[in-house]
């Protein structure tokens, strides 16, 4: 029984000193820890001026290097210009060419029969009801905000028309959805 209290007894012992020496090892080395220094003392701190005496004055200068700057021999190598390239110049239009004809002639997505019947049918709602949202706030007090969204939605509905009577029917119905959607924003938020 007595052996069985020292064996427990020094593996007891050993495993406190297992866990004194961790700790030991991970606190770290006492040369390395960075010292904190409390600003409370560092008004009591206050510099050494160094001493101005002749002979320092004279040592230092001997350290000092030499350099000497010397200008190139041709001056004009300074102030030498990179070529530059000539501007492209734009393409004006002639008198024969329209500013009108040249918008129409954009890449305009061709759709089937169908399809234009339909997106025809998506214009023609999606105006009717940014119409309506439209004339309902035009009686009330905007605020700014709202007045810049209700001058956007007219905007988008006249862009709308535009694309209608040029035939691009995908490019109406994209602004006529987005005046409707602004315009139903617009009435929420009254």
């Amino acid at each position: 029984m007595a052996t069985l209290k020292n064996k427990e007894l020094r593996f007891r012992a050993a495993i406190l000193m297992a866990v004194c020496g961790g700790v030991l090892l991970l606190n770290g080395c006492a040369e390395r820890k960075v010292r904190a220094f409390p600003w409370a003392t560092a008004v009591l701190v206050r510099p050494i001026a160094p001493t101005a005496n002749a002979n320092a004055n004279a040592d230092a200068a001997d350290l000092a290097p030499d350099f000497r700057v010397e200008p190139p021999a041709s001056p004009a190598r300074i102030f030498a210009l990179k070529p530059v390239p000539p501007r492209p110049r734009a393409n004006v239009p002639t008198a024969t060419e329209t500013p009108a004809a040249g918008k129409s002639a954009g890449l305009v997505p061709e759709l089937s029969a169908q399809e234009t019947a339909v997106a025809k049918e998506q214009v023609a709602e999606s105006i009717a009801i940014a119409e309506k949202n439209v004339a309902s706030a035009r009686g009330k007090n905007l605020t700014a905000s709202q007045s810049d969204v209700l001058a956007k939605i007219a905007g988008f509905l006249a862009e709308a028309r535009e694309a209608s009577g040029e035939g691009d029917w995908a490019r109406a119905r994209n602004l006529a959805k987005k005046a409707q959607i602004l315009s139903e924003d617009l009435v929420a938020a009254l």
